[in-house]
């Protein structure tokens, strides 16, 4: 236990002498297990030896060692968080004013149910229930968290870019004190980071974590909220574009060599559309089209509006994902394009070589083709930038659709796609740029220290 302690104590001296500013992140840190350990009438402990104590001021101080062949269950018993060995109450926390917390006696893993744990377990009682929470040093925490995050066969570079921005995600969330009342400093989904204790820990996303311990992306001397994702499919997004806030740090950019980037497709009928509809609270009638009225930087869509016989819905942001969850699940990005659009008419498209720019109808332009014939441009041209095959329409001007069987959308990418492409970063690694490259590549006008 002594061990543990001196551990975490060392991070945070890391953490310190890096130049963090981690006012509110101590040598301990506080994971609400919310997914599984959340809201429960008991909790099992398998471990055979556990030491009980209490929290004293971030650190584990113990009270009393216990031994149970079949292990210990805690739940509530007479207002206090207890003990039990079978059906036979071995101790009671009956120090309200601290922590009940419990730790394996030889400062190894304490584990609950099928999930195993580094550091100390504490039962933060609500009425007749309980929830776990893991007190953990910062960086073992990112042990559990970066295997999650990212694949532990990922280049080492990635890794190690990953490592630093999960270390900077949970400095800010940290300190923006989201999980305050819960009595922790972070949950363990996604909504912060994914964390399933040390069942999925790697040797190479530990490496990853331990080359890179105290390292933090700053912008204006603060870190950043340094927010990532599965895929772009070609390109990152701009924070307003996605959330509301405007992050000067979170601007977006071009992937430069994504690997295997996710590509998708959804075929709705107008029928599933209409229940997409009404789970949403639209009431617009029968649904008779879908258009992509607005595009973002890049060409990601900003702006869905459904038709109706009586009106029509429009969607903005992220909404436009979460839209079809009902019918099949959220659409995995809005990198997409309608299949068989039309491109609403008066649009014009930009075309220039380099030195100039000349605007018109796409019906203006003509296509040559390698043995100099021409054509009319088409509903179906694509462009390569190097990188991805996009489709001219979804990345230039509004597209809609009245098919009458349904709708079908061809897409690139996975997630809300702003900060770092997990995918891309993969790929500039394979590519020879270092942690380093990639991160200020993603994150605009950041240092790293």
């Amino acid at each position: 236990m002594r061990k543990f302690w001196l551990l975490c104590l060392l991070a945070f001296a890391v953490l310190i002498f890096s130049g963090a500013s981690i006012a509110n992140a101590p040598a301990s840190i506080r994971i609400g297990l919310t997914s599984n350990f959340g809201n429960r009438d008991s909790i099992h402990i398998n471990n055979t030896n556990i030491t009980a104590g209490y929290d004293n001021n971030g650190v584990f101080q113990s009270h009393t060692q216990l031994h149970s062949a079949s292990g210990f269950t805690a739940r509530m018993s007479g207002g206090v968080v207890a003990l039990y060995s079978g059906n036979q109450q071995v101790f009671s926390f009956t120090d309200t004013t601290r922590g009940a917390q419990v730790m394996e006696t030889g400062g190894g893993a304490i584990n609950l149910g099928n999930y195993s744990y580094r550091g100390a377990i504490e039962f933060s009682p609500s009425g007749t229930r309980i929830t776990a929470i893991n007190v953990i040093c910062p960086e073992e925490y990112l042990f559990g968290v970066l295997p999650m995050e990212m694949s532990h066969t990922f280049h080492i570079e990635a890794l190690r870019a990953q490592a630093i921005a999960s270390r900077t995600f949970m400095i800010h969330r940290i300190n923006d004190g989201h999980h305050r009342n819960n009595g922790f400093d972070l949950c363990d989904s996604t909504h912060c980071q994914s964390y399933s204790g040390t069942g999925r820990e790697h040797v190479n996303t530990t490496r990853a974590v331990n080359e890179t311990a105290g390292l933090l992306i700053y912008h204006n001397n603060a870190p950043i909220l340094a927010v990532y994702f599965a895929s772009s499919g070609g390109s990152t997004a701009n924070s307003e574009d996605v959330w509301v806030q405007t992050l000067p740090y979170l601007r977006a950019v071009r992937d430069i060599a994504e690997h295997n980037p996710v590509e998708w497709t959804r075929t709705f009928t107008w029928a599933q559309i209409n229940t997409a509809l009404a789970n949403a609270g639209a009431n617009i009638g029968t649904a008779t089209g879908l258009t992509i009225t607005r595009t973002c930087t890049y060409g990601r869509v900003n702006e869905l509006t459904v038709q109706g016989t009586s009106g029509q819905h429009v969607l903005i942001r992220e909404s436009i994902r979460t839209f079809f969850s009902p019918i099949g699940g959220s659409l995995m990005s809005r990198n997409f394009y309608i299949a068989g659009a039309a491109p609403a008419t008066g649009v014009n498209v930009s075309v220039t070589d380099g030195s100039s720019v000349l605007s018109a109808a796409i019906t203006s332009f003509l296509l040559r083709n390698t043995q100099g014939a021409t054509s009319p441009v088409s509903t179906g041209v694509y462009v390569f930038d190097g990188v991805t095959m996009r489709r001219v329409e979804a990345a230039t001007q509004t597209q809609v659709t009245t098919l009458a069987t349904g709708v079908t959308l061809h897409g690139q990418g996975w997630g809300h796609g702003v900060g770092m492409s997990q995918r891309g970063a993969h790929g500039m690694a394979l590519a020879g740029y270092t942690y380093r490259q990639i991160l200020l590549h993603y994150y605009t006008g950041v240092e790293i220290r």
